[in-house]
């Protein structure tokens, strides 16, 4: 959906509406599956270099927890998300459908956690995840003298 600078007052334009979820055009075995269309309202406003964009952004998707690789649903909302856009020369519109797509996957967590996002969810491999946490503190190497200690010493 393209949004042409000359329909933008200056007082700014307010959209509102939805896209598919075949705006993602994901591979099947991404972690992130949107299940539904996504709602958005926007206020845009077009200055002379840049075009803000501010507003809320919701939809339902499928996100493959970061400990058990299982999916799980979370239905996603932004109530207040902002972008800019600098404004190339010669540039009369820029694509709503595109700026959007890529915001909602910026905002959605990169590395969720299905016990963390669901209320009373427990996820099934999260004791394990945490025991090879603490197992990988204990091994840590122990910190020899800093790379300061050497520039101290010289400025003696």
């Amino acid at each position: 959906m393209d949004v042409f600078f000359s329909d933008i007052p200056a007082e700014g334009l307010h959209l509102e509406g939805e896209f598919p979820k075949s705006i993602f055009d994901l591979d099947p075995a991404d972690p992130i599956r949107p299940t539904g269309p996504v709602r958005y309202e926007a206020d845009v406003y077009a200055f002379d270099e840049v075009v803000a964009v501010a507003g809320r952004l919701q939809g339902p998707f499928q996100l493959q927890c970061g400990a058990c690789l299982e999916y799980f649903d979370h239905e996603a909302d932004f109530p207040a998300w902002s972008a800019e856009l600098d404004r190339e020369p010669g540039q009369q519109s820029f694509d709503l459908e595109t700026l959007i797509r890529e915001e909602f996957l910026l905002l959605l967590p990169s590395h969720p956690r299905c016990d963390e996002m669901v209320p009373g969810r427990v996820c099934p491999k999260a004791e394990l995840v945490e025991e090879h946490l603490d197992d990988l503190a204990d091994e840590a190497p122990q910190q020899g003298p800093g790379v300061w200690d050497a520039l101290d010493q010289w400025k003696q």
